[in-house]
């Protein structure tokens, strides 16, 4: 019995001492390497230990290491690998993972081992169908998904005055606007295409029957087979559904439920949805660097561009209401589109120290 244990503890500690070998060699040595030796040592350690004495081994092992492999272990165990996901909806992981995007000055992907990678403006990620990522169409891969981690979440968080384009391994094409936070898996399960956002998006989503593709929001949710569209669902704002081709179905949290055709938009206020016919052109131009105005109060408008530019812009109270009208080509420096605004509101329009802006009523003579 002595020499069984001896042997099982000679096998244990053999395994450990690989396990941070491959650590220590992070670099070089590939995500499946070091999984499949952690899971030798976490079979070992279950076979010779209960799990409180297991919990107290594993103190003593970290407390035990040298300092560079402690802080290669510390880093590490951020990783799923030590802490596995919770079973949760993907709508749930979104609330869950609720961050401020305010903070943020750069793209930030986070990927399912928790690594974070930051972007640039207008940064183009592509999924190819094994989950592993490349940036910007370069031929190096940036992420290969190990078999564990292809299901996995990852997250892009997009700050003000930031957009990029996605195409998920599906071959879904997805344009995610400024101050957005998308959800969704390196590799679709079969039977079911399923992502979570808070913000605006644009998708042209591939068509496979077999396989829905289900956008959440909180509040609504998207069904589609293959189409065109676009969804609004910025906190503090109504949540928008416009279709520009196919079909979708659009339920409410409430269980209501309505199809859409193309030309049509769906709207969520006040947990009230409805239905209605709009210029598609109108809602989607924001991914051609375009804004068009139809009669939109001030106050709307200068949100929009302040989110779009990530600056500050204000306005008085009493000008908020007024009605602007026309093209706003975002391409154009920000003082360009600010001072069309001011021409065509009739407003003044003042420059703070620290770059941003407040419009207000011009002064009459």
């Amino acid at each position: 019995m002595a020499e069984g244990n001896k042997i099982q503890r000679t096998r244990f500690n053999n395994e450990m001492k690989q396990f941070v070998s491959f650590v220590k060699k992070r670099n070089k040595v590939s995500d499946a390497e070091i999984q499949a030796s952690w899971a030798n040592v976490e079979r070992l350690a279950s076979a010779r230990f209960s799990a409180e004495s297991k919990k107290r081994r594993r103190l003593k092992l970290l407390a035990g290491l040298s300092v560079a492999a402690s802080a290669a272990i510390l880093l590490f165990i951020s990783f799923p690998l030590f802490n596995p996901a919770e079973d949760l909806s993907i709508l749930t992981e979104l609330e869950k993972n609720a961050t401020s995007i305010d903070s943020l000055n750069q793209i930030k992907l986070v990927l399912s081992d928790r690594r974070h990678v930051e972007l640039e403006n207008e940064a183009i990620l592509n999924y190819d169908r094994e989950g592993s990522v490349t940036v910007n169409n370069w031929p190096s891969t940036v992420v290969k998904a190990s078999i564990e981690e292809k299901s996995r979440l990852n997250h892009i968080i997009v700050p003000k005055g930031r957009r990029m384009h996605i195409t998920l391994s599906d071959g879904t094409k997805m344009y995610v606007n400024a101050a957005s936070h998308v959800i969704y898996p390196s590799v679709f399960d079969d039977g079911k295409r399923e992502i979570a956002v808070e913000g605006e998006i644009y998708l042209e989503v591939a068509h496979n029957p077999e396989a829905p593709f289900i956008v959440n929001t909180k509040g609504l949710s998207v069904k589609v087979l293959g189409t065109v569209f676009n969804v609004s669902a910025y906190k503090e704002h109504d949540i928008l559904v416009v279709l520009v081709t196919g079909s979708v179905e659009v339920r409410s949290s409430a269980k209501e439920k309505m199809l859409l055709r193309p030309s049509q938009m769906a709207s969520l206020k006040d947990g009230i949805m409805k239905k209605e016919e709009v210029d598609v052109t109108k809602y989607i131009c924001w991914k051609d660097n375009v804004m068009l105005l139809d009669n939109d109060p001030v106050s709307e408008v200068v949100n929009r561009i302040s989110r779009y530019y990530g600056i500050s812009i204000g306005y008085d109270k009493n000008i908020e209401s007024r009605k602007l009208s026309g093209k706003l080509d975002l391409s154009d420096s920000i003082d360009d589109v600010l001072d069309v605004i001011k021409v065509s509101a009739s407003l003044n329009m003042q420059k703070s120290a620290d770059g941003g802006y407040h419009f207000l009523e011009q002064e009459r003579k």
